[in-house]
């Protein structure tokens, strides 16, 4: 017995899904073909595919874009989800969109269905909330597919850019690695027979590398579960929160981080603008989306100053943001075309973003190699001194 998601075709040659708890494929077929349903795929439901989880971020602007396209076209929401079909198609996806559907029929929203399943980061339901109050959810959908694109496309490049540092790192820790496991204990064994004093840098060597001998199994081990540990941390919301805090104090990686947020809620506040958000609930949305503390104390600023009556420009700067982002916004102030102005400055913050990780990509190898080069040099010249000690007393 066991649960099964089940495509099919019914005798009017429409398609249809559903989901049947708790039987086997031959009650299955068996009751689908007294409901007039010809089988033509299932897939076998396991209790890790129905948890509630985001959807994945290519899969979501993947299915945004369709949606949009469809809605555009006339047809009605449902058949628009039933129609879609994502590139990255997998169990948990085909499961949330089964979830949609069925929920759809019961007669709730689409934002109310994401916040319930918690399929969506908050600020996106928010904005489909948005959307659907104003009638004009294809325009919602569209916004967030391009938001979405973005920050994937950003997401690319800064993983492309750390691929070389990873490499460099990783070589280096296994040369160290296979020098303590095969090199080391040959010099001891020679400095075993040598009546001359061993070095302390030496003998640290000698400790460390008998202690990878019998503990390297439960070294290898615990990474082994603390990497699995933290990859399964990450994927909860108090993990993405622990990391975020993190990546804000980290060295070098500091000023990244408040540009990447920066853009982000740039980018958000531009196609909420654009999409016919007030600015007030834009700017709330964007407090929601705000990746650190800091940064959305900034937008709370932003929000009670122009609730007190304060122009857009003189609120944002009192929340420290920078004089260039300041005067364009007084320009468009002016112009009346602030979702414009918005998407200009987004477009600034994603090139300076860009410098950044490329001065940062470019610093960080070398210091890498420079420090693998100090560490490697040193293990070979602590492995040298009792070699040139034995020799001078030959």
């Amino acid at each position: 017995m066991a649960d099964y998601l089940w495509y099919g075709e019914d005798e009017r040659l429409h398609s249809c899904q559903g989901i049947t708890w708790g039987q086997s494929i031959a009650q299955l077929r068996a009751e689908l073909a007294l409901q007039g349903v010809r089988l033509q795929s299932y897939y076998r439901l396991a209790y890790w595919h129905r948890r509630r989880r985001l959807m994945n971020a290519g899969a979501a602007a993947d299915l945004f874009l369709q949606w949009q396209r469809l809605l555009a076209a006339g047809l009605p929401l449902l058949e628009c989800i039933a129609l879609a079909v994502p590139r990255q198609m997998n169990m948990p996806l085909r499961w949330q969109l089964c979830m949609l559907q069925q929920h759809l029929q019961q007669g709730y929203t689409l934002s109310q269905i994401c916040e319930r399943q918690r399929l969506l980061p908050a600020y996106q339901i928010a904005m489909l909330a948005a959307g659907e109050k104003q009638s004009d959810l294809g325009k919602a959908l569209g916004s967030l597919a391009e938001q979405q694109l973005q920050t994937m496309q950003l997401l690319k490049k800064l993983k492309r850019n750390l691929i070389m540092p990873a490499i460099t790192l990783a070589a280096g820790a296994l040369v160290c690695v296979l020098i303590l496991l095969f090199l080391v204990p040959n010099i001891a064994s020679l400095v075993a027979h040598s009546e001359a004093p061993i070095p302390i840098a030496t003998q640290w060597l000698l400790g460390a590398s008998s202690w990878l001998h019998m503990s390297g199994k439960l070294l290898m081990i615990s990474l082994l579960l603390l990497l699995g540990a933290l990859v399964l941390g990450l994927k909860t919301s108090r993990g993405r929160a622990i990391r975020s805090a993190l990546l804000a104090w980290l060295p070098g990686w500091k000023g990244i981080y408040q540009v990447q947020g920066q853009l982000l809620v740039m980018q958000l506040l531009a196609s909420s603008l654009a999409s016919g958000i007030p600015i007030l609930e834009a700017l709330q949305l964007c407090q929601r989306a705000a990746p650190n503390a800091k940064l959305a104390k900034r937008v709370q600023i932003i929000c009670q100053c122009l609730q007190s009556g304060m122009g857009l420009s003189r609120a944002f700067t009192k929340a420290g943001f920078e004089e260039q982002q300041v005067v364009m916004l007084r320009l468009a102030e002016q112009s009346g075309d602030l979702a414009g102005a918005c998407q200009h400055l987004s477009n600034q913050l994603e090139q300076r973003l860009e410098d950044k990780m490329a001065i940062f990509s470019s610093l960080l190898e070398p210091l890498i190699t420079s420090f693998l080069a100090l560490l490697v040099g040193s293990l070979v010249v602590a492995i040298y001194l009792p070699l040139m000690q034995m020799g001078s007393l030959m």
